[in-house]
């Protein structure tokens, strides 16, 4: 085997190939959930829009547009009932977000009926952002957003985060990342044997001198 082919070997040592059943699912990793300030802010949020859009959708079916009492009534109680479903789904929703740092990678999750699992690894993991708007602010929650090399959007947008701890998080996955990177770039030593000295191998073999004697 070539020295380079050794050094491609030592630096890609996969390990043993893995069974069926040792397949690590990232569903089964224990998450993190999110700061449960988050959930009540999208709540009062959506629930405030629903009353402004319901206020005007009925200044417009009784003062604008007039109709009959009874399509009017039967309107804006189905929107009643549709806007408390969506706010509903918009709090279990944001409920369902859970994140978890491992050793090589980051992993987010969200979803309520589509469930969407995303891992990052560190290798990818180009910067780190923290965003917070006026109503995070008010709950001290900021959202954490994640950018990979070659993008330049955010890959992950990690809401709902106590503003002291997301720091805390962005501070470690930069560390992490960059310590991969360093790791990944640094080159292995080549060891090329060299030929025994003859005046400092003590293990070479020296041919024997005879001096002369004169008699």
């Amino acid at each position: 085997m070539s020295p380079s082919s050794e050094t491609f070997a030592h630096a890609y040592d996969h390990g043993p190939r893995l069974s069926q059943d040792e397949y690590i699912q990232l569903s089964d990793l224990p998450l993190s959930s999110i700061d449960p300030n988050y959930p009540k802010l999208l709540l009062i949020i959506s629930s405030v829009v629903a009353v402004i859009i319901i206020t005007v959708l009925s200044a417009f079916l009784l003062i604008a547009k007039p109709l009959p009492l009874t399509i009017a009534a039967v309107g804006l109680v189905s929107a009643i009932v549709l806007a408390v479903v969506l706010i509903q789904l918009i709090h279990l929703k944001a409920h369902k977000i859970a994140y978890g740092l491992f050793t090589h990678e980051m992993v987010f999750r969200e979803g309520l009926f589509w469930v969407s699992t995303t891992a990052l690894p560190y290798t990818r993991l180009q910067h780190v952002n923290l965003s917070q708007g006026p109503l995070e602010r008010k709950y001290n929650l900021v959202t954490l957003k994640f950018f990979s090399a070659g993008s330049g959007l955010a890959e992950i947008d990690l809401p709902g985060l106590n503003a002291e701890l997301a720091e805390h998080l962005r501070q470690h996955l930069l560390s992490q990342a960059a310590a991969t990177h360093q790791l990944l770039t640094t080159e292995p030593e080549i060891i090329v044997p060299t030929p025994a000295d003859a005046q400092t191998d003590p293990l070479s073999i020296q041919p024997s001198q005879q001096g002369n004697h004169n008699g």
